[in-house]
């Protein structure tokens, strides 16, 4: 028998993982500049705007909004200068939460039905289920912030907390 997760489950942990940082960075804030070559991103800060957007592009997926170019829709959607600087804390984590409540959304209101849609992704002639495009974007943020986590400690940044799903009030 599978007793499964559910992705309301694992998006509220990934919510409260979102706020963890948010707080971590606002303390830390020159730990966006760091060097990080995860995603070839360049920096923590490009990494943090790799995983947001890249849940954002699976909401609109989902949600079946239109989906553009990623460096269009960052123009219309982040500060002109995003690509020649970091972005502050606060403008991150703004995309972060615009895709989490996007995604909490669709996992809201979808029908059995909707899980099982396939869907071209816009790239690598990919297609996808809904269900899939979900599980991709949830474990894509918890496999990136467990990079970020080892890389800033290895660069020796305190205050980070064990990250494990068992010491989170999420799930009994």
């Amino acid at each position: 028998m599978d007793s499964n997760i559910s992705f309301s489950e694992l998006l509220a942990y990934t919510e409260q993982e979102n706020g963890r940082w948010k707080e971590w960075f606002l303390a830390h804030p020159s730990a966006l500049e760091v060097p990080c070559d995860i995603a070839s991103v360049g920096t923590v800060g490009k990494l943090l705007l790799h995983i947001f957007a890249n849940h954002l592009f699976f909401a609109h997926r989902l949600l079946d909004l239109p989906v553009s170019d990623w460096k269009d829709w960052a123009s219309r959607t982040l500060p002109k200068d995003w690509v020649s600087r970091t972005l502050t804390v606060g403008e991150l984590f703004e995309v972060a939460e615009e895709s989490c409540t996007q995604l909490r959304s669709f996992v809201a209101d979808a029908q059995p039905s909707d899980w099982q849609q396939v869907t071209e992704l816009g790239f690598q002639n990919l297609r996808a289920s809904k269900r899939k495009m979900m599980a991709q974007t949830l474990l894509h943020g918890i496999h990136h912030r467990g990079q970020l986590a080892t890389l800033l400690r290895q660069r020796g940044f305190q205050g980070l907390w064990v990250h494990d799903l068992i010491l989170t009030d999420v799930m009994k």
